[in-house]
This record gives C-alpha cells, structure tokens and sequence, in this order.
C-alpha cells in the first residue's frame, strides 16, 4: 500500500485510490470509458480496452464472490502476506493474467510497443501496489461491502498484536518509505539484500531519468549526472573521498525528487551471499583461471543481464532478430530458482550461454542488447568484468584485507594523499582496481577498426571520462564511501586537512562532508521492519520471522535492534525487556544465563506537570521559521546492541530471527498502557 493510501477504508476503495493517484490529472479516454476503474464494480469487472480484458475472468463466471458468505481464507483478513509482498513470489493466477496488472507492470502489449504502460498519461504505479491490486483481483475482487467485516477484524488483529497473542508482520514497505515518513537518515543497503520493491524502484528511478538523455543540459537526465564524473573528478588527492561522498549524495537528491525512498545501495566487492567468506573472490579467481582471459569475472545479481519470456516476445513483435536466435534465448530464459545459472555478467556471457554468434547479425546484436537493458536498466553493454587472473587478483581483496585497511590510522594513507604531497592511499588503490575489473575489455574489440564506438576496446569503468554511464559505478563508490563511513567511527578525529575548501562544481566545503547523517544517510547491510499502530500501547510485542539471508547472519560486523519513535508515557517506572527467538516471553522470561535476551531499557517519564493535552508527542513538522529548540516530548528512537544474542543463537543453529519485548513496570508486572511506539525494527551492518 503507497504510504499515502488512507488506512480506514475497504480494499476495493484502496485499488480506485491508488489508480486514481497514479492518474493524477491525466485525461487518457480508454474508448470512452475514462476512468475505467470507477465505473460500478460489476461493470469494471468486463470492461475490455481494444480488445484486452482489464479484469480477467472469475473462475466459472464473471461475478465477485457472494458478499454475505463469510471472508475466505485468502481473503482481506487472511492473505498471505508473504506472497502479496513478494510479486516475483507469486503464481500466474487471476490477478498476474488481467490486462489491468499487465498494464501497470508494463508487460506486452503495454510495454510501449502497442500501448503505452497503464496508467495511460499518469505516473508509474510501484511493486507492492500492483501486487495490492494483483492480490484483490485473486480474492473475487471484493467491494464496499466487505468495510465493516474488515475493519472490525483490524481492530480485533491490532489488539490481539499489542498484547503478544498475535504476530506484527513484516512491513511491506521498504525501510526508506518509513524513513522518509519519520524525516529521519535514510539506509543506503547492500544490493544484494534489497527486496525486490526496492530493488525495482531504484530500477524505475534510473529508467525515469534515462528518459531525459536527450535533452543535454536537464539536470534530471541520467546522462548529465555521469558527465560530471568526467568533468570534474578528483583523484590521486584528498580530495578523492570528499569530492565522490558529494557527487554521489548530489545525485542521491536527483533521484530521491522522483522516488523519496530511494537510495544509493553498495557493492560490497568481498560480500558472498554463500556462507562462506571468500565465495564471490574464490568463484571469481576459479572462473578466471578455467576460462578465456577476458570477461570472467563475477559481480552482484543486480547488475547482471538476462531475458525473460517478455522480452523474447517483445523481439519478436518488433522484428530484426532472427527465429533461430529467438529459440536459443528460450533456452535461458531467467528461473528466479537458478539465479546464478540464467544470469549473466555480460552481454557476451549471455550471447555465448545462448549459443548466438556475436558479430554475425549486427541488427540482431543491437535489437537484443536494447531489450537486455529494457529488462535491467542496471546491466551495462559496454562491462566485460574481469581480466587477467594472475593480474587482476594479485591485489583483490579478502575480507581480512578490508579490515586491515581500517585499522591505518592516517587519513591519508587510508585515503589518498594531501594537497602538496599527492599519492593513492589504500582505499583509492583498491578502487582503482575494481574500476579495471569492472569495466574489463571487450572480447569483441578489433584492432583494425579501434575508432568503431560500439566496440571500444574497454568498459566504460575503466576510464574516468566514461565511467559513471554505467549504473554499476553508484554502487562501486558507495562502497567506497562506506569504508570511509566505517573507517571514520574507528578514527573520529582524522581528517583531511583542507575542511575549508570548496568541492566544484558545488559549493559546499570539505567540512561539510565529514558527517553523513547530516547528509540524511546511514549504510545497512540489510534491514526487517516491524510497524506497529502508534495509537495502541503495547504490552507484550512478537514479530513475524525476519527472514534474515544466511549470508548476512554469517557475515555481519554488528547487528541492531530499534524502537522507533517511543512515545513519552505519562506512567511512571517503565522497563521494556528485549529477546530474539523467544515468542512466548513474558514477565517471568530469565535473563540471566538466557541466551536469548538482547537488552533491557528503562524509561524515565512519569505524571503530566500540565494541562490538558501538555504531554502529548507533538506534530512532526515544524513551521518553516520556528527556531525553537526541539519539543521536550518528541518522541524518541531506542538502539539496542543485539549482536553477541545473534552470535549465540547462530552457533545453536537458529537460522532466523524474530523480535520480543516485554513492558513492566517497577513491581515486575505486565504494564500496558505506558508504550506507543511506530516501528520496531531488526538492523545489521558489514
């Protein structure tokens, strides 16, 4: 649900809402039905827009299901939400085969080909909605009547939440949806645990402003911000770290104008979503060994290449790439169950695993490396990663590198060196590598014919001129900033020398990089949400299982557990009891000897000293020109250091988490009017 659908209302209402938001003020006709969603339910249920039913048909008929019969299992109270939140999850049924959810996803024939995506002259309508949408068409697509049934089972499913006896699930937001609600520092997350809602905006955001490439001055175009890199980098110099932690927060603002929730996510070279520490660097190093010299590398899933049932037919409604090249794509069509088996590092790895000739038919060549970047807008044609192995890996870094590199206590031997004494430092050295590595060399290059621009003899990452057209170069340098990030908290008072000086072509200073949460980020290696009704005390507190990737559990520096904006509580003598994996905790739950316990806090707040209304948590936002200090009632954010819990549960072999607490007051008893809280969520960094 977007985070500005209104809460109170049925499931039928939330579809028009979210249709009619994303429509805005378009006045697209649909054959003279205009806004085709609100027309009487069982006339939205046949509408057909030229020829394409917008709902598909119900199982044996047309009709929504008997609105006196009682909510089914699958219904508004009883839906799996694990399925509804995770689209790619989800099986072809009613909803995944209605013109309306093709529409909005922008699949065939409103994938721009034939039709323009859904909704026509409107804004894109994000994942988790359509899979709402999705979802609702599954159920019968349920109307108005089912109001009174749902909100009465919300209430009852709210109180059932705050007194423990039922599970907070997963929020189906993104963290940075919440974020951004909270006015709070935003997670920029490792890419390889992004959802799949995340992951697929930050997807939209570049496929938005790549739409304004051709415009070469609009600063909302993709193109403009690569050409910056270009024109006015700096490396070599102290300035290396300060100058990329601006450009990249600069671009961050850019895309957040068209998606608040989204943020620059990392690529952590030495990360392995295998469980063992050196996976990716071993894999990569065995498949540069047993492999050509060229183009054998290994980088995340995400920026990867690969071809869907889509896109095939969309080659093949277009034209220009011949019938046998057709049948050898269906051959590797992307399994989600076999990621690494039907995706790709390169347009060459994708062409050879295919069995197609590069270089035979150019106009085939073109038409499907097109629609490759269709598919993922973060895949790059000119990115050939890898290279020579006893080269190219005599400097990669293992994880115990890394750290090493963080322990140097100087700026500039971690960074790179000061204003009159210029050299790379070890951080700089290691980007530079992986900017060769990434980029690598075109197989396809020809000596004879060097000055041909759509076979360059290297990736775009290669060269500093080029490098940040290639989506992959946001995730290269967040890292980087990341170690710095990192490296800051272990050194806080080494700094460059020059906090002074201007970092063109913006007009901030080297000081005013130093801070990141100044800046409005965080980095997160992954991070579970739990949001909970802030009008509802609650007494005991169980979440649903995070799902946390064993990966993560297997490789994390610190893990983290918070409230989320805690209200101030008139009842005095609060304590709030922490545990992971412990669903039945309770007043009486050990926490000595208990391996389970994470924490305890005490809050400190009691009796109201004013009127009517005096301690009551007071509005976010502030007027524009209110310089008065913070509200004394504000309400407050809780950290509590769960890592050695985790450990201890990892080693019994507990392979997920889920969150407990326990409200008491002085006496030890059950407390339950003294905690109103957002969120309560589960954190873990690199």
């Amino acid at each position: 649900m977007s985070d500005q659908t209104p809460s109170s209302i049925s499931r039928y209402q939330r579809v028009k809402y979210i249709l009619n938001a994303a429509a805005a003020s378009s006045c697209a006709d649909y054959q003279g039905y205009g806004k085709f969603w609100e027309l009487p339910l069982a006339q939205f249920l046949t509408v057909e827009i030229y020829g394409v039913r917008m709902i598909a048909p119900g199982p044996g008929n047309d009709s929504r299901q008997d609105a006196d019969a009682p909510p089914a299992v699958g219904g508004c109270c009883h839906h799996d939400t694990a399925t509804v939140n995770n689209p790619l999850q989800r099986s072809q049924g009613r909803g995944a085969v209605s013109g309306l959810v093709k529409g909005l996803k922008g699949q065939y024939p409103f994938d721009g080909r034939q039709f323009p995506r859904l909704p026509w002259g409107g804004a894109p309508v994000s994942v988790s909605d359509i899979a709402f949408i999705e979802a609702w068409i599954d159920d019968g697509c349920p109307g108005e009547d089912e109001d009174s049934r749902a909100i009465e089972a919300a209430k009852c499913m709210t109180a059932a939440r705050a007194c423990g006896d039922e599970e907070h699930p997963l929020s189906p937001r993104g963290i940075n949806h919440y974020r951004h609600e909270s006015g709070v520092i935003k997670a920029r997350k490792n890419i390889s645990y992004l959802s799949s809602d995340e992951l697929q905006r930050f997807r939209n955001v570049i496929t938005e402003m790549r739409k304004y490439d051709d415009y070469f001055q609009d600063e909302r175009s993709y193109n403009f911000w690569a050409r910056i890199h270009g024109n006015s980098c700096q490396h070599g110099w102290e300035e290396f770290l300060t100058w990329h932690r601006l450009y990249l927060y600069y671009f961050e603002q850019q895309m957040q104008d068209i998606d608040p929730s989204v943020t620059l996510p990392y690529w952590d070279w030495t990360d392995s979503q295998d469980l063992s520490d050196q996976a990716d660097v071993q894999a990569s190093i065995l498949d540069m060994r047993s492999t050509q010299p060229l183009d054998n590398g290994i980088i995340p899933i995400p920026y990867r290449c690969w071809i869907t049932k889509d896109a095939i037919e969309n080659l093949r409604k277009v034209g220009g790439v011949i019938a046998g090249d057709l049948h050898k794509l269906e051959n590797i069509v992307f399994d989600p169950k076999k990621q690494n088996e039907t995706t790709y590092n390169s347009g060459n790895r994708l062409f050879a695993a295919a069995g197609i000739r590069y270089g035979e038919n150019a106009a085939s060549d073109e038409a499907i490396l097109a629609e490759l970047q269709r598919v993922n807008p973060l895949w790059h044609r000119f990115r050939w990663p890898g290279g020579n192995s006893s080269l190219i890996f005599e400097a990669y870094p293992t994880p115990i590198d890394i750290d090493n590199i963080l322990k140097i206590p100087n700026f500039f031997t971690f960074g790179s060196g000061p204003s009159d004494h210029h050299f790379f430092g070890a951080v700089e050295n290691i980007h530079n590598l992986f900017h060769n590595f990434s980029g690598g060399a075109n197989p396809a290059f020809d000596s004879h014919n060097p000055n041909n621009l759509k076979e360059p003899k290297n990736g775009d990452m290669v060269s500093p001129g080029p490098t940040a057209f290639d989506p992959i170069f946001w995730g290269h340098h967040s890292n980087v900033d990341r170690l710095w990030w990192e490296w800051q908290s272990l050194h806080p008072n080494a700094n460059p020398d020059n906090l002074t000086a201007i970092l063109p072509p913006w007009t901030m200073n080297v000081g005013e990089t130093l801070n990141v949460a100044k800046l409005g980020y965080e980095y997160v290696k992954s991070a579970h949400l739990y949001e909970t009704d802030n009008k509802v005390p609650i007494t005991r507190f169980k979440s649903a299982k995070a799902g946390v990737h064993p990966a993560v559990l297997a490789h994390h520096s610190h893990a983290e557990i918070r409230l989320h904006k805690v209200q101030y509580s008139v009842n005095g003598g609060t304590f709030i009891r922490v545990f992971l994996n412990t669903a039945n905790a309770d007043v009486n739950t050990p926490t000595r000897d208990n391996d389970h316990f994470v924490g305890q806090v005490q809050l400190f707040s009691g009796g109201c000293i004013g009127g009517p209304g005096h301690c009551d948590p007071p509005q976010d936002t502030k007027r524009k020109f209110d310089h008065r200090p913070r509200h004394r009632k504000t309400p407050f954010n809780i950290h509590l250091d769960a890592t050695d819990t985790v450990g201890k549960l990892r080693a019994q072999g507990e392979t997920d988490l889920h969150i407990n607490l326990v409200v008491m007051d002085v006496t030890g008893q059950p407390l339950s009017n003294a905690l109103w809280l957002d969120a309560v969520s589960l954190n873990f960094f690199d």
